[in-house]
This record gives C-alpha cells, structure tokens and sequence, in this order.
C-alpha cells in the first residue's frame, strides 16, 4: 500500500513538471512546413498509435488511454486509472536541388490521466500540443551588384490543457455504443522572424521584422464508436470524431526594426510595431471515420498450451478542410488546399490472458505486434501541387504483469517521406522513434473501497 501511494505521489509531481517543461521549454518542430499559418496541427506521432498507421480513433480498448477519440474512456479497465506519458524524436534530411541538411527534434508528445466508472463512465484530462512550429531557412535575392540574404525562422506552438468525458449509451455484452466529448484551453504562442542582410559585405546591419501570434482559447472536439461482437471470434467496431470549424481567440504582435546588429536585440531601432491586436482564428474542421475488426481465436501450441490470440486490422480516413481557415494577420494571402489522410494497421497479440496464464507463457507471447503505413495529402503546395506525405510504421506494445497490472511500454517507429514527385523542391525523408509508457495500478487498486473485518 506504501508503494501505490508513494507511485501516486511522483505521478502528480511528474505531471506538474512536465506540464511546465511543455508550456515552456521544448522545441517541438523542425520542419520548413510549420512556416505555415499557425504551424503543422497536432504532437508529434503517438508511440502507441503510430504501430498501426496513425488509425488511432478506432484504437479503442481498455490498456490504452486514447484521446483522440473521447468516447473511449469509458472502456479503460474499470478499477485502473491509467497514467499516459508520450516522447517522441524524428531525425529530418531535407533536401531542395542539389543541397540537403539533416536535423533532429526530440519532444515531450503527451501527458495525460484517465479513468472509467459507474460501469459505462469515462473521463481524462491532460495536456497536448495543439499545433507546433520550429524552422529555419534561408534564400538569397540580387539588388544592383550585391544581394539579400534573407533568413526566415520560426519558434514556439499552441499547447492545449483538455479535460474529457464519456458515457456507453448502450452497453451490453454484445454491443456497445458510446459517445464522448473534449473540452481543451488553447494557450502558448508562434513566433515567426525574418531577417535581411547584404551578402557581400562583413557587416551585420540588417532588417528584422517579427510577426507573434498568441492563443487563449477554450477548442472542443466529439467523438463516437459502436461496437458489435457476431461471436466469440469476430467482433467488429466503427468510429468516428468530429472538430467544428471554431473561432479561437488571439493576439497579434508585429514589428519592424532597422539594426546595426541583427544578432542583438537590444539594439534594434524600431520603425514600425503592432501590440497585443485582437482578432480570432478560424480553426479547421476535421471529420475522421475508422473501423477495427478483432478475430480472436483459441488453439494449443506444440506444448499443449492454451493460446488466446487476438488479430485487430484498422483502418481511419481523416478529412481537413482547410479552406475554411483563416489567420487575420496573415498579409501573405497564402493559399491553402483540403487535405485527406488514409491509414492502415494490423495488431497481433499471441496470448490475450497473459496475466491468469502468466506461468504458462513467454514474454514474446505477451507483446503486441503491430504494423502499417499511412498516405496524406498536406494542405500546402509547392509549384502549384499539393504537398504529399507517405510513411510506413511498425510498433511493439510490452506489457508489465505485475499483480495484474494493465502497465505498458510502447514502442513506434515510422520512416516517410514528404513533399512532390518534381524531384527538385524540397523535400524531407524523416525517421521517427516514439517511446510511450502507460503506468497503470496492479492487483491493490487505488479507488476501490475497503472494508474492515
């Protein structure tokens, strides 16, 4: 009993210093493409999720905390708060013409707790990134017998605090039907900074121009799932989520500066300059549909061992229409495109019951095998055509059965490949290893009430 509380306390201390070191600290993109608007949506990829090619609103069941889609809460192991940690890295080679640079990004993906009740209850609460920027790049333009080095750079994102509810409107052995619902706080802020210099010549002296954008904000999002079982084997479960094109609010900072030094802001000379400008983002709506049909079967092994296997396939398609959004203190007039993403995953899990027959299997029998590949349409465009991201995944869920805790590490990994088939703009072929851990109580269960003899 020492031990759970002891567990429970580091818990709340580790979510309040992540929370601070995600609000506050991390670099949290490397990509040319958060240049965009209020930078690329979402966290990097979930370590869980990213085994089965990102069809993670179908990924519904009771050992991991899935908030993407709200609905599932309630189907987390009754008695068992989950706790969810996510971090991600990607190592990034872009390549434009005949250059090419590699870089990498380490991330903090998620944090985030959540519990079912009552039989047909869920809820979580944590914290996410809402979009994300991080960039640096440069390009040069003649002027008379010299040129302009301009270098373009972006920094910071939109972290979002959510708290979500849950509730099964139809449970039965058979068929389940639930429905569920986020409510998030938007806050944090992008900041885009372009620079200019004479190229050749020593001197620093320069332009410098800084555009912020800060969120504070209340976002929602819906989510739903049915699930029938045919049988002992076959059971199958449909999905959906739903975000409604929102107005966010937001402030808006831009400044002009003539410096001697570029390098030092505290000498900038300012010529022009916008505080704290109130306007509102209108956020993107996202329709996403999945499907996971489960065939579990039972056999004996070589040995005579008793064998529950399951198979999940998976599939999601994620609609983004992006031409509803609007950034009021965007001057560029960029133009932005729909975009679509299909994907697609296989789980494997050898024995289902590793926990009752724990003695009677190896630990490979206990992992969870997973695999897929996923394709998007992005909603920029270079040389007039859009953007396209294709990867492949792979991941292993490894379960810690102690005192018949639901507690894992998840391990994803996804190679892919983003930009147009022209073969000279740019282009990025990136590598992603995404670690997870779901810390979860065993046979001593926290919110279980005792009675004494």
């Amino acid at each position: 009993m020492k031990y759970y509380c002891r567990m429970r306390n580091f818990l709340i201390l580790l979510f309040i210093a992540l929370i601070g070191h995600v609000a506050t600290a991390q670099v949290i993109s490397n990509s040319p493409y958060s240049s965009y608007g209020i930078g690329e949506l979402g966290g990097m990829d979930h370590p869980a999720f990213i085994g089965v090619g990102n069809a993670n609103i179908a990924f519904i069941d009771s050992v991991n905390l899935n908030f993407y889609n709200p609905a599932s809460y309630s189907r987390l192991s009754k008695g068992q708060p989950l706790f969810s940690l996510g971090v991600s890295s990607r190592i990034s080679n872009f390549s434009e013409g005949n250059e090419s640079y590699t870089s990498t990004l380490n991330s903090v993906q998620h944090f985030a707790f959540g519990l079912s009740f009552k039989n047909r209850f869920g809820m979580a609460f944590g914290l996410k990134p809402f979009s994300r920027t991080g960039y640096s790049f440069t390009n040069s333009v003649a002027v008379d017998s010299d040129s302009l080095k301009y270098t373009y750079s972006g920094t910071g994102g939109i972290n979002e605090v959510f708290g979500g509810l849950s509730a099964d409107i139809i449970h039965r052995d058979s068929t389940k039907w639930g429905v569920g619902a986020n409510l998030g706080y938007l806050f944090g802020a992008s900041t885009n900074t372009r620079s200019s210099v004479l190229i050749n010549t020593s001197s620093v002296t320069g332009g410098v121009e800084t555009r912020d954008v800060r969120a504070r904000s209340f976002h929602y999002e819906f989510g739903t799932y049915f699930e029938h079982k045919f049988s002992k084997e076959h059971s199958l479960l449909l999905s959906a989520t739903y975000t409604p094109k929102q107005e966010l609010n937001a402030f808006f900072d831009n400044g002009r500066y003539y410096a001697n030094n570029i390098e030092l802001p505290s000498g900038y000379d300012t010529l022009f300059q916008i505080s704290d400008s109130a306007g509102k983002i209108t956020a993107v709506p996202i329709m996403a549909l999945g499907f996971k049909y489960t065939w579990n079967r039972s056999r004996k092994d070589v040995k005579s061992t008793r064998l529950n296997s399951q198979v999940d396939i998976l599939a999601s398609y994620t609609m983004e229409n992006w031409e509803d959004f609007r950034l009021p203190f965007d001057t560029l007039g960029t133009t932005y495109l729909n975009s679509t993403k299909i994907s697609f995953g296989v789980q494997y899990i050898p024995e289902t019951e590793f926990i009752n027959n724990k003695s009677l299997t190896k630990y490979y029998e206990r992992i969870r095998y997973r695999a897929g590949f996923y394709t998007n349409t992005l909603p920029y465009q270079t040389n007039g055509m859009q953007v396209t991201d294709f990867g492949t995944t792979f991941g292993l869920g490894l379960p810690i059965a102690i005192q018949g805790s639901v507690s894992s590490i998840n391990l994803g990994f996804a190679t892919g490949k983003r930009g147009i088939s022209d073969g000279q703009s740019l282009s990025e072929r990136y590598y992603g290893i995404n670690l997870g851990i779901s810390i979860a109580p065993g046979g001593d269960r926290w919110f279980v009430k005792r009675k004494l003899n």
